[in-house]
Protein backbone atom coordinates (compact mmCIF):
# COMPACT_ATOMS: atom_id res chain seq x y z
CA UNK A 1 0.00 0.00 0.00
CA UNK A 2 1.05 3.59 -1.02
CA UNK A 3 0.25 5.93 1.56
CA UNK A 4 -0.81 9.39 0.42
CA UNK A 5 -2.35 11.29 2.91
CA UNK A 6 -5.39 13.92 2.07
CA UNK A 7 -3.40 17.28 1.20
CA UNK A 8 -2.79 20.00 -0.67
CA UNK A 9 -0.89 22.66 -1.98
CA UNK A 10 -2.60 26.38 -1.53
CA UNK A 11 0.38 28.36 -3.30
CA UNK A 12 3.35 30.03 -3.29
CA UNK A 13 3.83 33.33 -0.95
CA UNK A 14 7.18 34.86 -0.30
CA UNK A 15 8.96 37.06 2.15
CA UNK A 16 11.30 39.41 1.31
CA UNK A 17 14.82 38.56 2.66
CA UNK A 18 14.44 41.75 5.10
CA UNK A 19 11.48 40.36 6.66
CA UNK A 20 12.92 37.03 6.94
CA UNK A 21 15.91 38.15 8.71
CA UNK A 22 13.60 40.43 11.03
CA UNK A 23 11.55 37.41 12.10
CA UNK A 24 14.41 35.22 12.79
CA UNK A 25 15.56 37.94 15.09
CA UNK A 26 12.67 38.84 16.41
CA UNK A 27 12.44 35.39 17.56
CA UNK A 28 16.18 35.26 18.54
CA UNK A 29 15.10 38.23 20.97
CA UNK A 30 12.65 36.34 23.12
CA UNK A 31 14.86 33.57 24.65
CA UNK A 32 12.86 32.84 27.64
CA UNK A 33 10.30 31.03 25.27
CA UNK A 34 12.88 29.26 23.38
CA UNK A 35 12.07 25.46 23.40
CA UNK A 36 11.15 22.80 25.45
CA UNK A 37 13.04 19.36 25.38
CA UNK A 38 9.37 17.75 24.46
CA UNK A 39 9.31 20.08 21.47
CA UNK A 40 12.81 20.55 20.93
CA UNK A 41 12.45 23.40 18.33
CA UNK A 42 11.98 27.14 19.16
CA UNK A 43 7.99 27.70 18.57
CA UNK A 44 6.08 30.67 19.74
CA UNK A 45 3.15 28.85 19.79
CA UNK A 46 3.03 29.35 24.02
CA UNK A 47 3.63 32.95 23.63
CA UNK A 48 0.53 35.58 24.45
CA UNK A 49 -0.63 36.72 20.64
CA UNK A 50 0.63 40.52 21.18
CA UNK A 51 3.98 39.05 21.63
CA UNK A 52 4.66 37.02 18.87
CA UNK A 53 7.26 38.18 16.11
CA UNK A 54 4.93 36.77 13.61
CA UNK A 55 2.01 39.17 14.35
CA UNK A 56 3.37 41.75 12.14
CA UNK A 57 2.26 39.96 9.26
CA UNK A 58 -1.34 39.49 10.52
CA UNK A 59 -3.24 41.80 7.12
CA UNK A 60 -1.03 38.68 4.89
CA UNK A 61 -2.81 35.85 6.72
CA UNK A 62 -5.63 37.35 7.48
CA UNK A 63 -5.78 37.21 2.99
CA UNK A 64 -4.00 33.59 2.83
CA UNK A 65 -6.72 31.94 4.91
CA UNK A 66 -9.63 33.69 3.24
CA UNK A 67 -8.35 32.49 0.53
CA UNK A 68 -8.41 29.04 1.99
CA UNK A 69 -11.47 28.71 2.92
CA UNK A 70 -12.63 29.72 -0.10
CA UNK A 71 -10.99 27.68 -2.18
CA UNK A 72 -12.45 24.77 0.03
CA UNK A 73 -16.17 26.16 -0.43
CA UNK A 74 -16.82 26.82 3.44
CA UNK A 75 -16.35 30.67 3.42
CA UNK A 76 -19.62 31.55 3.32
CA UNK A 77 -21.26 28.49 5.06
CA UNK A 78 -19.37 28.81 8.77
CA UNK A 79 -17.86 31.35 10.78
CA UNK A 80 -13.91 30.55 11.63
CA UNK A 81 -10.84 31.71 13.75
CA UNK A 82 -7.02 31.44 12.83
CA UNK A 83 -3.91 30.56 14.89
CA UNK A 84 -0.86 30.83 13.58
CA UNK A 85 2.08 30.85 15.18
CA UNK A 86 6.09 30.64 13.85
CA UNK A 87 8.67 27.66 14.47
CA UNK A 88 12.19 27.96 14.39
CA UNK A 89 14.29 25.01 13.61
CA UNK A 90 17.82 24.75 14.20
CA UNK A 91 20.26 22.30 13.59
CA UNK A 92 19.16 19.00 14.61
CA UNK A 93 15.99 20.53 15.85
CA UNK A 94 12.38 18.44 14.96
CA UNK A 95 9.01 17.89 16.09
CA UNK A 96 7.89 14.77 17.16
CA UNK A 97 4.28 13.10 15.71
CA UNK A 98 1.28 14.94 16.37
CA UNK A 99 -1.95 16.45 14.72
CA UNK A 100 -4.12 19.32 15.34
CA UNK A 101 -7.52 17.86 16.36
CA UNK A 102 -8.98 19.03 19.53
CA UNK A 103 -12.37 18.08 21.47
CA UNK A 104 -13.28 21.79 22.57
CA UNK A 105 -16.72 22.20 22.25
CA UNK A 106 -16.62 26.26 21.34
CA UNK A 107 -14.48 25.51 18.02
CA UNK A 108 -13.20 22.54 15.60
CA UNK A 109 -10.15 22.55 14.21
CA UNK A 110 -10.55 21.51 10.77
CA UNK A 111 -7.87 22.50 8.73
CA UNK A 112 -4.15 23.31 9.21
CA UNK A 113 -1.70 24.48 7.16
CA UNK A 114 2.38 25.02 7.18
CA UNK A 115 3.89 27.87 5.62
CA UNK A 116 7.15 27.50 4.54
CA UNK A 117 9.03 30.92 5.24
CA UNK A 118 12.80 30.40 4.42
CA UNK A 119 13.68 26.34 4.52
CA UNK A 120 16.80 24.14 3.96
CA UNK A 121 16.78 22.00 0.61
CA UNK A 122 16.52 19.12 3.23
CA UNK A 123 12.60 18.15 3.22
CA UNK A 124 11.74 18.18 6.54
CA UNK A 125 8.19 17.98 7.40
CA UNK A 126 6.45 14.50 6.56
CA UNK A 127 2.77 12.86 7.23
CA UNK A 128 2.43 9.57 9.09
CA UNK A 129 0.05 6.57 9.35
CA UNK A 130 -0.45 4.21 12.28
CA UNK A 131 1.80 2.20 10.36
CA UNK A 132 4.94 3.65 10.20
CA UNK A 133 4.54 4.73 6.76
CA UNK A 134 5.43 8.49 5.87
CA UNK A 135 4.17 10.81 2.95
CA UNK A 136 7.27 13.59 2.20
CA UNK A 137 5.30 16.17 0.37
CA UNK A 138 7.13 17.95 -2.54
CA UNK A 139 5.76 21.33 -2.01
CA UNK A 140 8.36 22.30 0.78
CA UNK A 141 10.20 25.04 -1.35
CA UNK A 142 10.42 28.94 0.19
CA UNK A 143 7.55 30.57 0.03
CA UNK A 144 5.03 26.92 -0.14
CA UNK A 145 1.79 26.71 1.59
CA UNK A 146 0.39 23.20 2.09
CA UNK A 147 -3.17 22.44 3.56
CA UNK A 148 -4.79 19.33 5.24
CA UNK A 149 -7.39 18.10 7.74
CA UNK A 150 -6.43 19.11 11.55
CA UNK A 151 -6.66 15.43 12.04
CA UNK A 152 -4.09 14.35 9.62
CA UNK A 153 -0.50 12.93 12.13
CA UNK A 154 2.45 14.75 10.67
CA UNK A 155 6.52 15.59 12.49
CA UNK A 156 9.41 17.68 11.50
CA UNK A 157 12.34 15.41 11.45
CA UNK A 158 15.62 16.69 12.17
CA UNK A 159 16.72 19.60 10.47
CA UNK A 160 20.16 17.71 9.40
CA UNK A 161 21.82 21.59 7.96
CA UNK A 162 23.20 24.39 9.00
CA UNK A 163 20.37 26.32 7.54
CA UNK A 164 17.89 27.35 10.04
CA UNK A 165 14.44 26.17 8.99
CA UNK A 166 11.71 29.01 9.36
CA UNK A 167 8.00 28.35 8.92
CA UNK A 168 4.58 29.32 10.40
CA UNK A 169 2.20 26.92 10.86
CA UNK A 170 -1.89 28.05 11.62
CA UNK A 171 -5.35 26.14 12.33
CA UNK A 172 -8.45 27.10 10.77
CA UNK A 173 -10.99 26.39 13.39
CA UNK A 174 -14.96 26.50 12.88
CA UNK A 175 -17.00 28.16 15.84
CA UNK A 176 -20.59 28.43 13.95
CA UNK A 177 -21.99 26.01 11.15
CA UNK A 178 -24.30 27.44 8.74
CA UNK A 179 -27.47 24.54 8.34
Amino acid sequence: MNFKPIYWYHGNVKFSSEEIENLKSDIDKIESEKYTEKRNCITMFFLENDLRPEMKHKDKYIDIVEKITKNVGIYNKVRYQCTYWSQLYDNNMCHKPHNHAKLDPNFVDIISWVHFIDVPEQKCFRFLDNDDNFFVPDEQNNGDIICFPSWVWHEVIPNNTEHRRLVISGNISVTHFDN
